[in-house]
């Protein structure tokens, strides 16, 4: 048996030299034949493949269970075949397998398949389609902004992509939102009682009344009991004549009624396995590390064993991924993660992680595969890296954060005013995500106040505000938009990103949020007007003199 294997994609695809950018227009790269070419660095693994073949009997390839690993089985397939002449024709089998467990390797040797030609053609579309778009519009917008423009860079290249602008876009649209933005002024209503422990009321002295401006407030203090700040139902109102009608309201009755007190259980729970997408958003948000050196850390992590295969969509483990040997692994390990496993292994604290949504079917969760202090990695990146993808699978394993939630009501005249408080009663999971992963108390756990009993509130604040914008959109946000509109892969994500800065449309400030350039906003506008011109165009073209009717 020869064991042996590739790095990625064979096989390249390009345009001819006779469609170089003087040689023919933008629009002839939308028909133009592509060819099948294999770069330099990829000539000596299209040797090897071709000499290893020639005495073998069969071949089985075990490659990506995913799309894109199917497309590189195909390019496989097809140099294996051509260096053995076709006699291989038939006997190029494939494999499909999630994780490397000895029982998942045995059954996909049982089970062993065919290329799946339509995944392959799926690829082949998706890539065809890319290349032509971006290359024609490419070449359209660099040569008609070098003839606009005098002083624009001959050797710059404005490029385009499918993935490209529409990520782009995302930080465009957030930055006209911010130009565009009109603040307005609102008002507001809080209250503030005091309670004993025992939930008995305090009784209150007026001190003093004051109004103007939005600041009218009734104040009374209170030399004894717990202080509570209640929020109004309403919000926030944008009509001070209407707030300040209720406010006064409020003020005659004088005394507010519970008319509501509950106390329920509540859980937080722990997260499910990490994927690569949830890792790039907790790496910016935790870290402040940036999309494109998360996953150049995170191979290496993998090259060095360190972490399982950083590139996944799955969120699931399968019911054969044994944890117990890995979470003992971590008892050897000084510091919190040896504490932590120690403990998540006694009283039964362990608990099977939670089933997210996706699954490639092609890599399992992102996880540890070597227990090691942090410190011993000297790459600060990596370091951090490691450490969060540990934190993480240790707290998929725990049991969810417990706490107990106490919501009083108070109604005074027509108005509402609501607390909410919170007492944790387990940490679980939290005590090893810490000090990223906290879970807020609030004002605590509340005293139990009579239902239909009267207070006397303490202070009765009608307060004013002004909306903001919207602040430059974020790296996490980014990240979740562009996966929510399947906008590239969980593998190019952060490619896309790092793209529209090296083209200089965007640039990242050190809280990891972006702003688009001069010409960022310029190329997305002038997208946007074409497209709406398109657009009439085609109306005009469609109904004809009726089309101001439409």
């Amino acid at each position: 048996m020869i064991t042996t294997s590739v790095r990625g994609h064979l096989a390249s695809h390009d345009f001819g030299p006779q469609y170089g950018w003087s040689a023919c227009t933008p629009s002839a790269l939308f028909e133009a034949p592509i060819q099948t070419m294999y770069k330099s660095d990829m000539e000596p693994l299209e040797r090897m493949l071709l000499q290893q073949v020639r005495n073998v009997q069969a071949v089985v390839l075990w490659l990506d269970c995913d799309r894109e690993g199917e497309a590189i089985s195909d390019e496989v397939r097809e140099v294996c075949l051509r260096g053995s002449g076709g006699r291989l024709e038939g006997r190029i089998y494939r494999a499909k397998f999630s994780t490397v467990l000895t029982q998942e390797i045995q059954r996909a040797l049982r089970s062993l398949g065919r290329v799946n030609d339509a995944f392959v053609q799926a690829v082949q579309a998706r890539s065809e389609i890319d290349l032509r778009c971006g290359a024609a519009f490419t070449r359209f917008q660099t040569l008609r902004l070098q003839k606009k423009f005098d002083g624009f860079d001959t050797g710059s290249v404005v490029s385009y992509g499918p993935c490209q602008f529409p990520t782009l876009g995302f930080v465009v649209e957030r930055w006209a939102r911010i130009e565009t933005f009109v603040p307005e002024d609102f008002w507001f209503l809080e209250m503030m009682i005091r309670l004993n422990e025992d939930g008995s009321t305090v009784p209150g002295v007026v001190m003093n009344e004051s109004g103007g401006g939005g600041g009218a407030q009734r104040q009374r203090v209170q030399q004894q009991g717990r202080a509570i700040n209640l929020s109004w139902r309403r919000g926030r109102l944008y009509d001070r004549v209407l707030t300040m009608a209720l406010y006064e309201s409020c003020l005659e009755a004088q005394e507010a009624v519970v008319t509501s007190m509950t106390g329920r259980p509540k859980n937080k729970w722990r997260p499910v396995p990490l994927a690569t997408v949830e890792l790039q958003k907790r790496a910016s948000r935790y870290l402040r590390i940036g999309s494109e050196s998360v996953m150049t850390a995170a191979e290496e992590l993998y090259n060095q064993g360190y972490i399982s295969y950083p590139r996944t969509e799955t969120e699931k483990f399968r019911p054969e991924f044994e944890h117990l040997p890995l979470i003992q692994s971590f008892t050897g390990v000084a510091g919190v993660f040896g504490e932590y496993a120690t403990k998540l292994l006694s009283n039964n604290n362990f608990q099977n992680p939670r089933l997210g949504q996706n699954d490639d079917n092609a890599h399992p969760p992102i996880t540890p595969c070597k227990a090691v202090e942090p410190s011993t990695i000297s790459d600060q990146t990596q370091r951090g890296i490691y450490t969060l993808v540990v934190k993480h699978y240790l707290a998929c394993c725990s049991r969810d954060a417990l706490g107990k939630e106490t919501q009083l009501t108070l109604k005074i005249a027509s108005e509402d005013f609501t607390a909410k408080g919170l007492m944790i009663l387990e940490k679980n999971w939290l005590e090893i995500y810490a000090p990223w992963e906290r879970w807020s108390t609030g004002q605590g756990e509340l005293p139990r106040a009579e239902v239909g009993s009267r207070i006397t509130p303490t202070a009765l604040l009608m307060k004013d505000g002004r909306t903001t914008a919207p602040t430059p959109i974020s790296e996490v946000e980014l990240i979740s938009l562009m996966d929510r509109n399947g906008i590239g892969t969980d593998a190019t994500i952060a490619q896309h990103i790092t793209t529209i800065q090296e083209r200089a449309y965007v640039t990242k400030d050190a809280q990891q949020k972006f702003l688009p350039t001069k010409l960022g906003i310029a190329l997305v506008e002038g997208y946007n007007r074409w497209v709406l011109t398109l657009f009439f165009s085609w109306v005009v073209l469609f109904y004809g003199p009726f089309y101001w009717l439409v």
